[in-house]
């Protein structure tokens, strides 16, 4: 990779930046052109789907993108033809833009369907090389029968996908060592593992622990865990009568969690989906515990990645309180960045129990965690081709 070489960066919101993604392209590639396409609805207000095309770090051009919906009632069963929408779009605005900006060096995507579309674009003479980040996994199995197929049929672009990319480059172990044991991946090759980056803050800000104060950053799904701190508000708000939760983000059961806080004896503040990164920065650093109680489910798709909040509320050094879903989950227990605990109600309580009891030293630790990941360093090895 050279600093004249230029990057097609294809991904979905809110994750386009996760971990600071695109900074380290924008920092490293004269020409970034920037893909971002909305799956689920987060806010009303959140942007319309869009490429930005940049050179040296500024927009020379920029246009929205066909908008498929986002509602939740629709979105998953239109997969297949809003695929079908974002592979059209690629290769139109590709072509369309190939004399003003190509030729294209590299594809880079962390979602199995784009980047099978990146290989056919490189079949096609669009782009020279492929970059399949492994981000996730997709159990085919769920109670749902639509979700069920429709997690197979995602599966047959992923195994094309990962096998074709000319750069393969996991998220954690885990997603490596599944595709060898299916018999996707020869098993005597080592492939590189980078997880999410961090840009930890440099100073960690002494603050009082009361009253207490939760916050909670990511798309709004079940499946994320939020249910459990409701579950638990009797006891909390027993021992810390003023606790409060902060909420950042939106998604497809916004609903039903405001329904729950509005009857609940804790005190929620629901911010949306929140754009500025330095308004985010600034709710996470006023509060004191981040929360990431993912459902320990075997159809949870959390099993298989590296949650990108985590490593959020770790750079702003906030100790963390999780379940032992992940595999990041163990770092946090060993480098006593947080507790790590059981899906239940009494572990909730005491696991806050313990960081207040010990805040700065919880505190401490998480930054420290952190600082292992600054994604300046980390993100080398996503583009030695």
């Amino acid at each position: 990779m050279t600093p004249h070489t230029n990057i097609i960066y294809v991904n979905f919101a809110p994750y386009e930046n996760a971990g600071n993604i695109l900074d380290y392209l924008l920092d490293h590639f004269s020409t970034v052109f920037s893909f971002t396409f909305n799956f689920h609805k987060i806010s009303a207000n959140q942007p319309q789907s869009k490429l930005s095309v940049y050179k040296k770090k500024q927009i020379v051009y920029e246009c929205r993108l066909f908008q498929t919906p986002t509602n939740a009632s629709v979105a998953f069963i239109l997969l297949p033809i809003r695929s079908l929408v974002i592979f059209a779009q690629l290769l139109f605005h590709l072509v369309r833009l190939k004399d003003r900006f190509g030729p294209y060096s590299i594809y880079f995507t962390v979602n199995a369907f784009t980047a099978w579309a990146g290989n056919i674009l490189r079949s096609l003479g669009l782009v020279q090389k492929t970059i399949f980040w492994v981000w996730d996994y997709y159990p085919p199995i769920h109670k749902d029968n639509i979700v069920r197929f429709m997690r197979f049929l995602y599966w047959q672009f992923d195994i094309p996908a990962t096998k074709q990319s000319d750069h393969i480059v996991f998220l954690n172990k885990r997603l490596g060592d599944l595709r060898k044991k299916l018999g996707i991946l020869p098993t005597n090759i080592s492939y590189p593992v980078v997880g999410i980056g961090t840009n930890p803050i440099q100073k960690i800000q002494q603050k009082t622990t009361q009253p207490v104060k939760l916050v909670f950053i990511g798309v709004l799904k079940k499946s994320q865990g939020l249910d459990l701190v409701y579950k638990s508000a009797d006891l909390l708000t027993k021992k810390y009568p003023n606790i409060t939760l902060h909420i950042i983000g939106g998604g497809p059961d916004e609903t039903h969690y405001r329904s729950l806080a509005s009857s609940s004896s804790i005190k929620s503040i629901f911010h949306g989906y929140v754009q500025n990164n330095s308004h985010v920065n600034a709710i996470l650093k006023s509060c004191h515990i981040g929360i990431a109680p993912y459902i320990p489910d075997k159809e949870n798709i959390i099993y298989y990645t590296d949650p990108s909040k985590i490593k959020r509320y770790l750079e702003v050094g906030l100790p963390v309180i999780t379940t032992n879903v992940f595999d990041f989950s163990k770092e946090i227990s060993r480098k006593h960045a947080g507790i790590v605990i059981p899906y239940r109600s009494n572990e909730f309580v005491y696991a806050i129990n313990q960081l207040i009891q010990k805040y700065p030293y919880y505190q401490k630790q998480a930054l420290l965690l952190a600082q292992q990941y600054r994604y300046k360093k980390y993100y080398k090895a996503l583009f030695t081709i």
